[in-house]
């Protein structure tokens, strides 16, 4: 190249804008689509075939921000995936420098982000599709995209139909949600159930419906009032496991706040018998009074407390045997 064109060269580049930065956003977005693929291709069941096509659309996919930010186009707004609507203890997000920043309710949750709980933490959060997921303690949990979170460690909980169950109707569309572990992927039909990774193993408890678990070497298909285990390459090992009890306490703990305006007692007690996992009766006196008999109360304590608080307004009493509660008038 002569003199001549060099210096050409050099006062072309002066004039040339800064190449600009990806937005922290943009870039998370684009980490997030890229690792979870990752995460896919590493499963242990892909063919070097889907290894190439995963490969080729994540550079593809990092490509196209290259891309938009070359030509000055607005970063996309991330989609909000869930929104913390009830917080106990220490929770917190990690931050890009894996610094902790500590939480608290009404906050906004999207692709990439990190949710960090210590052992006297839980959380609720409302789901962007719908339903209600909750985080127990010494849980790390990385949330994918609007259908899916990877539990890094520690304990979930989901809830299709929460909505519906407090609306007095009875749902049938369920929101998308998969959560995904290193261990395997827990798909639900409808469903309430707990996942837990420990160590090497992944524990998924059914409290309703059913769910399918794609674990890493084994398929395994569970409905209500079961568990499974699945820990490397032993075949998944399925018990009975109750619908109710210590292994939900905190589950009850973290539901989230709920306003019952005008409820019926009927109505009222299909959303709390559901949020304990224990079923109802009414003596035979009372099944004609808990279908017109309101109720009215704002429950933020958790769902035992909502039981006592509910029940006590409406004037009457109740006690728990073998799974269910039995609804009395105050003697």
């Amino acid at each position: 190249m002569s003199d001549i064109e060099q210096d050409s060269l050099e006062q072309l580049l002066k004039q040339a804008a800064p190449r600009p930065v990806p937005s922290p956003g943009d870039e998370a977005m684009a980490r997030a689509a890229v690792r979870d693929e990752w995460r896919h291709v590493t499963a242990g069941r892909r063919s070097r075939r889907r290894v190439v096509q995963y490969a080729v659309a994540a550079t593809v996919l990092l490509g196209v921000f290259g891309v938009l930010n070359v030509l000055r186009t607005p970063p996309v707004d991330a989609v909000r995936v869930a929104l913390i609507e009830k917080s106990i203890g220490s929770v917190f997000v990690l931050g890009d420098q894996s610094e902790l920043h500590e939480v608290t309710n009404e906050i906004a949750l999207y692709p990439g982000q990190t949710i960090v709980t210590r052992d006297d933490a839980g959380l609720a959060l409302a789901w962007g599709n719908g339903g209600s997921l909750r985080v127990g303690a010494n849980t790390r949990i990385e949330f994918m995209d609007d259908e899916s979170v990877f539990l890094i460690s520690g304990r979930a909980y989901f809830d299709s139909l929460p909505e519906a169950v407090v609306a007095g109707i009875d749902g049938r569309d369920t929101p998308a949600f998969t959560l995904r572990t290193e261990l395997g992927d827990v798909y639900h039909v409808g469903t309430q159930y707990m996942g837990e990774v420990v160590g090497d193993a992944l524990i998924v408890s059914v409290r309703e419906g059913e769910v399918l678990v794609d674990g890493k070497f084994h398929e395994q298909k569970i409905s209500s009032g079961h568990q499974v285990l699945m820990a490397g390459r032993q075949l998944p090992s399925v018990s009975n496991f109750s619908r109710s009890g210590e292994a939900w306490e905190w589950v009850h703990a973290t539901m989230p706040p709920r306003e019952v305006k005008g409820q019926t007692v009927y109505d009222f007690m299909t959303w709390v018998s559901r949020e304990l996992g224990l079923d109802f009766h009414f003596d035979d006196e009372l099944v004609e009074v808990a279908r017109t008999a309101e109720i009215r109360g704002d429950f933020r304590a958790g769902a035992n407390d909502a039981l006592r608080q509910g029940l006590l307004s409406a004037a009457l009493d109740w006690q728990i045997e073998e799974g269910v509660i039995y609804i009395t008038e105050i003697q």
